[in-house]
């Protein structure tokens, strides 16, 4: 079963690339402003993928050689996480060459892509057969 869920997560990565590409194209296509709103959702996307990734990469490898550690350093990874998150909002706020509202966009990426990715793939990949091992 964790398998599954392992195999979800890296989909997630995997499909959240074309969505960036396709998401910024559509914002130039209606604004026709790459400098401030394609790279300020940019930025919001790179940064929730290079931390989803950093907690993926952190929680494979506590679950291979330390579980037991695996509680704290959860909480730890998303208060990081949410403090570097606060962090991108708050330049993007402070700064008049950004826009928050597609930086927060972008920081929503991972999210938006991981539902309709684990809808899809969580039934493919069941065998069916009622083991979870």
């Amino acid at each position: 079963m964790m398998k599954n869920k392992i195999n979800i997560i890296e989909r997630t990565f995997l499909f959240a690339w074309p969505y960036m590409v396709l998401f910024s194209l559509v914002i130039f296509l209606i604004t026709g402003n790459f400098d401030n709103y394609v790279l300020s959702f940019l930025l919001g996307a790179l940064s929730s993928l290079m931390m989803n990734s950093l907690q993926y990469r952190i929680m494979k490898h506590l679950y291979a050689h330390n579980p037991e550690a695996i509680r704290s350093r959860q909480i730890m990874i998303y208060t990081v996480k949410l403090l570097f998150f606060g962090l991108i909002l708050f330049i993007t706020h402070s700064q008049n060459d950004w826009n928050v509202w597609y930086a927060f966009a972008g920081l929503l990426t991972y999210r938006i892509v991981m539902f309709p990715v684990a809808l899809i793939w969580a039934n493919k990949d069941d065998d069916g057969d009622g083991d979870d091992e």
